[in-house]
């Protein structure tokens, strides 16, 4: 049996690795190696392990990163990681390392691999986010892996215009269209209950991370101007998940804690079935998470892109992009408008099962 080491270190990351961790760990061939890191072992973040231990995949390691905030803080937790995957990846001696996007995490766990000779296979390379030090990363982990999976045909000709070469180089489509295939979402109903909702209230789900290239002030300036205009939206139940752990995203979050109304609630992690199903009841998608450029589309869902963190990404009808000024944002919450007719530009569903065979297709060649 050939290990495939898969690397988490996000409940957003783990959503789009969900059903490739399914696949590898059910398939007589291959091994699951589960490595957990990030935000999953950080209480402020929820420890969303435990979510993963919940759906019943072993956990072979956890790397504490011990989480900073600020610039110099991540990298010293960068420096920490990859001591800690050192250490994972002369345990388990794993065939293949997988990970997925661009998160900041992602060198030092490629460049653990790169130097302790194990190929790696990246998922959703060869996109372009301008307003994050993310297009960087994903650059460089794409010259550091050996097998590419993006997610579009776009993405897919960019990775070979990079690498100057097509081999290995497969477009699979986007991992997160799966889950509306294969998981049972709760009702509106369960969603009310369990969170504290009004069900017969508009919903507007929100989330709002740091745009890694400009200030603290700046982001909180945006995170203000988002709050104030949702504030002044009447009769909506306004759910927040909490920023993630760039610098600035403890900030953000500080202030949105501090957010003072009945109506608007915030929620460390909401958990990946609750939060698909509350993307398909939402009225509206707000914020900046790559979810409201590539999810929403597949539902028709409206969603208003807020600032530069996803500039480059291929951007579908029922999205409307605005600057991060107050008068930005109100402005594109009123043209929101309607859902719109599903779009299936980003795949069909079955991207885990293009994954696993081309890994064993590499791995047994």
């Amino acid at each position: 049996m050939k290990k495939i080491c898969i690397v988490s270190s996000t409940r957003a990351e783990y959503g789009l690795l969900r059903w490739t961790i399914d696949g590898v760990a059910r398939d007589p061939e291959l091994e699951l190696q589960l490595v957990v890191s990030g935000t999953h072992l950080d209480p402020a973040f929820g420890e969303t392990w435990r979510d993963i231990a919940a759906d019943g995949y072993p956990i072979a390691a956890k790397v504490d990163m011990q989480l900073e905030s600020g610039r110099k803080g991540a990298v010293h937790s960068m420096s920490r990681c990859m001591d800690g995957m050192a250490e994972v990846f002369e345990s388990l001696q794993p065939d293949l390392v997988l990970v997925l996007g661009d998160r900041y995490e992602l060198l030092p766990v490629c460049s653990a691999a790169t130097v302790m000779g194990i190929p790696i296979a990246h998922v959703a390379g060869g996109e372009c986010t301008e307003g994050a030090i993310d297009n960087e990363i994903r650059n460089a982990v794409t010259m550091l892996s050996t097998l590419h999976f993006p997610n579009s045909p776009e993405a897919c000709r960019e990775l070979i215009r990079m690498r100057g070469s097509d081999a290995w180089v497969y477009n699979v489509g986007e991992p997160c269209i799966e889950n509306y295939l294969r998981l049972e979402l709760p009702s509106r109903e369960e969603l009310a209950v369990e969170f504290g909702l009004d069900a017969d209230r508009d919903w507007i789900l929100c989330t709002l991370h740091p745009e890694t290239r400009q200030s603290l002030d700046y982001n909180l300036s945006m995170a203000r101007a988002l709050v104030k205009v949702l504030l002044e939206t009447s009769g909506t139940e306004i759910v927040f998940s909490s920023a993630n752990a760039d610098p600035g995203g403890a900030e953000i979050n500080a202030f949105l804690a501090g957010v003072d109304d009945a109506h608007f609630h915030l929620f460390r992690s909401l958990g990946q079935r609750n939060y698909l199903g509350m993307m398909r009841e939402a009225r509206c998608v707000a914020g900046n998470s790559s979810s409201g450029v590539i999810e929403t589309p597949f539902l028709g869902t409206p969603a208003v892109n807020i600032g530069n963190r996803q500039k480059g990404r291929r951007i579908a009808s029922n999205v409307i992009c605005c600057d991060s000024s107050y008068e930005g944002i109100k402005a594109a919450f009123a043209g929101a408008g309607e859902r719109k007719t599903p779009d299936p530009a980003f795949g069909d569903g079955h991207t885990s099962e293009r994954i696993i065979n081309q890994i064993k297709a590499f791995l047994y060649e």
